[in-house]
């Protein structure tokens, strides 16, 4: 009996996998126009599932918080107040119990993807003592 490999398509800029050719290709045209948007000083439209980058966050006294940045996917867009005004906020699968500010965020994409290219951001927990005495 022979296995069947269903065919597998990569997105060369995220590393993700699709089922079929355009998928992946809408994959990477989708990445780069945000990218190209926010390099470009705007802020543009997020959706479910678009991927941007998130930064790194390191705790002295909550370590086990630690979090690597990198490549997020996002679950969730929501508009909410920041400074008084209205501003975009977004939820990403590999933090779910953090939103961000897309304003702020999008104008660090270009330093982000220069710091973390294909990695994916990821919960890195420092669980020793000294570091989570908070």
């Amino acid at each position: 009996m022979k296995n069947y490999m269903p065919e597998q398509h990569r997105c060369i800029e995220t590393g993700r996998i699709f089922d079929n050719e355009d998928a992946a290709r809408a994959s990477e045209a989708r990445f780069r126009e945000i990218q190209d948007a926010c390099a470009g000083g705007r802020m543009p439209e997020l959706h479910k599932g678009d991927v941007i980058y998130i930064g790194t966050e390191l705790y002295l006294g909550h370590g086990r918080d630690d979090f690597r940045g990198g490549l997020a996917q996002v679950s969730e867009v929501r508009q909410d107040i920041s400074k008084g005004q209205p501003m975009p906020f977004v939820r990403v699968v590999q933090q779910p119990d953090t939103i961000h500010n897309w304003k702020l965020l999008a104008s660090e994409q270009k330093e982000l993807r220069q710091r973390h290219g294909k990695d994916w951001a990821h919960p890195d927990p420092d669980d020793r003592p000294e570091f989570n005495d908070w």
